[in-house]
């Protein structure tokens, strides 16, 4: 393979964990081995700060911007009409086509989190005769909560699977379930991180401390949405409990203060700090005394969404060499990971109470604190580091 295109909402330099994660990938590929495709994002690319340095391969903006195409979705929804994203499809076949021919590509990868990129750049690739991989960070069909996006969607995911010529997923449950589902079994990818960050002496470098001396801090660092907004009140109710030191949450998140305040985050917490670029976010992490990873047992979202979602942060959280809290299904990809390895206290409780428990026991249990931290950092070389994250990537195209 000589040239291929890939497609993602999100892309280097944006606020994404998707976006990241591309970054890391595709960070070392000679440019003239490939091409970006994404939506314009007015949002995205000009109102948020960078999260990482762009990339130095062509980039395409497809348009209308993403904000249009969320309207003309919610219209679709309202009046229950699929012909409206039928034909939202149909431009962006024919968007995706005309930058592949431009750029000569010899294949196309489609990442998830967008309805429409997927499937065409399926039939795209049909059209022009050249392989398509499928790159599902997330369970493409079961990503929404309104039954006609999951109708549309679960439509042409059978072909998506079937028909690619590579998949790739972040971990093995939804390794599993596709293969369940559909007979292929993915390549799994685990989500990379630069551990080169990791390593530095961070807090020594730090200009300013992040947090008060005498503050105990429970940190997280990434989005906070539908998906996790239940796990996120069971905290903040649990760190309230009397038996608990005084502890304050604190969000680096590119979700706005007055959206978390709308859904009930609030109360001990610190929401005014802005997402952060990836150089900055080892610091922050390190500096925790807890780090938070979250899903909620109960969301809008399907169980098999949950089940399967891979945070983009888990390597990094694996890397930082302090306590992991994760509060998540029982059934879970993030529960069974930290169990199997104990690299994190697991609460698969919808409970504030269990969860205060775990907080105490983490804080005071010295012995647990080594044990999981260390087993954290064997985990985070052993599955997330980036040189054979790439290696594998690499050879999905043919490129070694």
């Amino acid at each position: 393979m000589k040239r291929f295109a890939l497609i993602s909402t999100a892309l280097p330099p944006a606020q994404s964990g998707q976006s990241t994660v591309i970054f890391h990938l595709l960070k070392g590929f000679d440019p003239r081995n490939y091409c970006l495709i994404t939506q314009k994002n007015l949002h995205q690319y000009i109102i948020k700060p960078k999260c990482s340095a762009r990339l130095p391969a062509n980039y395409h903006f497809l348009g209308p911007d993403h904000q249009v195409t969320k309207i003309l979705v919610e219209i679709a929804v309202k009046f229950r009409c699929k012909k409206i994203l039928k034909q939202i499809l149909e431009i962006r076949i024919r968007q995706i086509k005309k930058v592949l021919r431009k750029e000569h590509c010899d294949a196309v990868i489609a990442c998830t989190s967008d309805l429409f990129d997927p499937p065409a750049a399926f039939f795209v690739s049909r059209d022009l005769g050249i392989p398509f991989i499928f790159y599902a960070f997330d369970y493409y069909s079961n990503n929404c909560t309104d039954e006609l996006v999951h109708s549309f969607c679960a439509e042409y995911e059978p072909d998506l699977v079937r028909g690619a010529a590579q998949v790739i997923v972040p971990n093995e449950c939804l390794r599993d379930e596709y293969q369940k589902q559909f007979g292929v079994t993915p390549t799994v990818i685990y989500n990379p991180f630069d551990l080169d960050e990791y390593e530095k002496n961070v807090q020594a470098s730090c200009k300013k401390k992040i947090v008060t001396p005498h503050e105990k801090t429970i940190v997280y660092t990434g989005a906070v949405y539908e998906a996790n907004y239940e796990a996120f009140r069971n905290l903040i109710t649990a760190i309230q409990s009397p038996e608990l030191p005084a502890l304050v949450v604190h969000l680096y998140t590119p979700q706005s203060e007055r959206r978390l305040l709308e859904n009930g985050i609030t109360g001990p917490v610190v929401i005014r700090h802005d997402a952060q670029p990836i150089h900055a976010i080892p610091a922050i992490q390190q500096n925790a005394d807890i780090l938070f990873l979250p899903l909620s047992i109960k969301s809008p979202f399907s169980r098999s969404m949950i089940r399967t979602a891979a945070p983009g942060k888990t390597g990094e959280y694996l890397a930082s060499k302090r306590p992991i809290l994760v509060h998540a299904p029982r059934d879970s990809f993030i529960a069974w990971y930290f169990r199997k390895y104990q690299c994190g206290v697991v609460v698969d409780d919808d409970d504030p109470k269990t969860l205060a428990m775990a907080i105490i026991h983490l804080l005071e249990d010295k012995t647990l604190q080594k044990t999981i931290t260390e087993n954290a950092l064997l985990r985070a070389k052993e599955d997330f580091n980036l040189q054979g994250a790439q290696k594998k990537f690499r050879n999905i195209l043919n490129l070694e």
